[in-house]
């Protein structure tokens, strides 16, 4: 909470400090620099960020531009963010206002200094403040295709022109899943790998190339390292200096049990439960309408952000074989020693879809967090207890 509202000043006073820059001409002095920060703890911070510095002396300039700002005061702002209609923004704010925020979430910030000439910075740093006017700021945000990282790429382009060379090599044959995962494994965020292996589908699976695969900003920053531009006839290397300007330390704060070893834990302790009933004949009901109103809840989920979204990423997602949503609400209403044929029905139609989805496990056009399978595994035994109580 203190980072929350230390971040919310930052960006406030930033923003109001910065309302009173107006365009100007850079001077020979200034430079533009990429600044790559490591990936957070927190889930919308797993895959790190990137921002743009413009610092100039001469002229009293020091400002980070970063894509991807969004305001919580936007009318029905959690519904829009839920469905992927969020406008997002372009922000910029003074760099000694900015870093500090980093620094106390224990991320690592690198900058590279961009070795452009003085027509290319004028280009860069017009583009940012014209995309900076208020009508401009506003742009439909897309995780893997249009984020922070990407559109900082897409700047570069714009400035450097023809003369701007990315390695056509780097970082490929990889699915943006695949980076999804390397970037959680980078902050120890195996949860956050987990919660996102669960809600973004097929589109997920893609094999990316170097260019796309920019959408992480690490990547971002290696393909900087690589890029060559042209000046006079001759390749130059894109970075002029790259230098830390803060070095996380080792502590984590992950969860000390995985999710894998958290649900292979809690399928034992079900299969332990399962045979005490079977011994002494009872039916603990309670526990099961618990389980299958969740297990409803999250194929509701799914099944929302599957045709209901717009965030391009969460479509065709098969972990609705292992989640009926229609469990949610119907297991509230099982009962004991009652003729249910609708909910024998679909117990039986559960059990079908989850056997299917250990069959085609590696077969399926989607890869699945390994951490599903004892998950799947709960569902399918209470379901077969459940189904076979409605005999």
């Amino acid at each position: 909470m203190k980072k929350l509202l230390f971040l919310t000043f930052v960006l406030l006073v930033g923003t109001k400090l910065f309302a009173q820059f107006q365009p100007q001409k850079l001077s020979e002095q200034s430079e533009i620099s990429l600044l790559t920060i490591s990936p957070g703890e927190e889930l919308w911070s797993f895959a790190g960020h990137t921002a743009i510095r413009v610092k100039d002396p001469v002229q009293g300039i020091d400002v980070n531009f970063n894509y991807g700002v969004f305001d919580f005061r936007k009318e029905s702002f959690y519904l829009k963010f839920l469905r992927g209609t969020l406008p997002y923004e372009i922000g910029a704010y003074n760099f000694r206002d900015e870093t500090p925020y980093w620094i106390s979430e224990n991320r690592k910030v690198t900058q590279q200094v961009l070795n452009l000439n003085q027509e290319q910075k004028q280009r860069f740093f017009d583009f940012l403040m014209e995309n900076y006017q208020p009508e401009n700021r506003e742009y439909r945000y897309k995780f893997f295709y249009d984020n922070c990282s990407t559109r900082v790429r897409d700047v570069l382009e714009y400035a450097t022109g023809d003369s701007l060379q990315f390695s056509q090599t780097l970082n490929a044959e990889k699915s943006f899943r695949d980076w999804i995962k390397i970037s959680s494994q980078k902050s120890n965020n195996d949860w956050s790998e987990f919660g996102m292996d669960l809600l973004i589908g097929v589109p997920a699976d893609e094999t990316t190339n170097a260019y796309r695969a920019m959408f992480i900003p690490d990547n971002l920053m290696a393909a900087f390292d690589s890029a060559k531009i042209r000046r006079n006839g001759e390749w130059f290397p894109l970075v002029q200096t790259k230098y830390d300007l803060n070095m996380a330390s080792n502590e984590s704060k992950s969860l000390p049990i995985k999710p894998f070893m958290f649900f292979a834990i809690l399928f034992l302790a079900f299969l332990f439960i399962s045979y005490r009933e079977s011994q002494s004949g009872k039916w603990y009901l309670s526990l099961d309408k618990v389980l299958f109103t969740l297990t409803g809840l999250c194929g509701f989920i799914f099944l929302l952000l599957w045709f209901f979204t717009d965030h391009g990423v969460t479509e065709y997602n098969w972990n609705v074989l292992w989640a009926l949503p229609i469990l949610f609400p119907l297991a509230l209403f099982v009962k004991k020693k009652a003729k249910q044929p609708l909910v024998k029905k679909v117990f039986l139609v559960q059990m079908v879809m989850v056997i299917a989805l250990l069959l085609l496990f590696k077969f399926l056009p989607q890869t699945f967090n390994v951490a599903i399978l004892p998950i799947a595994g709960i569902v399918l035994m209470r379901s077969y207890l459940v189904w076979k109580r409605m005999i």
